[in-house]
């Protein structure tokens, strides 16, 4: 594993920990975050961090400023009642949820890092076409696939860690505070916990059954990417 997985995975970690927050819409602003991170460090690390603003759709859930803030405002009100039940909801399934959030921003990180590697959209502007292309091959791919290997794996892994939910949550406070930086969370400077955690999970995923698991996440990706981008 290297620098930049180590990034998506503490990412991934600070992400999880959104779900313990207990203030409305704060949770979703650091997923939204922790994702801009992710893509922002794979650019970082292309040379690419022109893109970012381009490959809006791929990693943001609001389609621009004013339709986001739009799209908000209408919910909002809906969102503030169902809070305290979406929340109960997400405590009691953070045992599933932790790992499935972390397997997320990796494999998202992980998608855009091999496309960067593409002429496809290795130099360039990228095309609108291309970014939801991509958005829509992602979640097509990601809700296809059984992770429950590498769930219990990384629950496992991440059981024997102690202390670093709590880190997470302090570092998610800096991350939901810094909304409009260009960086959404520096460097995430995490704590000896966190990094335990990230090692931990980074181990796991060198296994050849995880590994199996995301070269065919890989191969349905590229199988829907191919499609979409072609018919776009």
């Amino acid at each position: 594993m290297n620098w930049l997985t180590h990034q998506w995975i503490l990412a991934g970690m600070v992400s999880s920990a959104a779900r313990f927050v207990p203030i409305p819409f704060v949770d979703d602003v650091i997923r939204g975050q922790c994702r801009r991170y992710v893509v922002t460090r794979t650019l970082e690390a292309h040379d690419r961090t022109d893109s970012l603003k381009e490959l809006r759709a791929f990693y943001a859930d609001d389609s621009g400023c004013v339709a986001g803030c739009l799209g908000m405002l209408a919910k909002a009100p809906i969102k503030l009642l169902l809070f305290p039940i979406r929340k109960i909801v997400a405590i009691l399934t953070s045992v599933r949820g932790v790992p499935m959030e972390i397997i997320r921003m990796v494999l998202l990180g992980r998608t855009l890092d091999r496309l960067l590697k593409q002429e496809t959209i290795r130099t360039g502007p990228v095309k609108p076409h291309q970014v939801l292309a991509m958005r829509e091959s992602f979640e097509e791919a990601f809700a296809r696939m059984d992770f429950r290997v590498v769930r219990a794996a990384m629950s496992d892994a991440l059981s024997g860690v102690s202390g670093w939910k709590e880190s997470a949550m302090d570092l998610a406070a800096n991350v939901a505070g810094r909304e409009n930086q260009a960086q959404p969370a520096g460097d995430l400077q995490a704590d000896a916990s966190m990094e335990e955690g990230a090692k931990q999970v980074e181990e796991v995923l060198d296994r050849p059954e995880l590994v199996a698991v995301f070269a065919e996440f890989d191969e349905r990706f590229d199988d829907a990417y191919s499609t979409k981008a072609i018919d776009a």
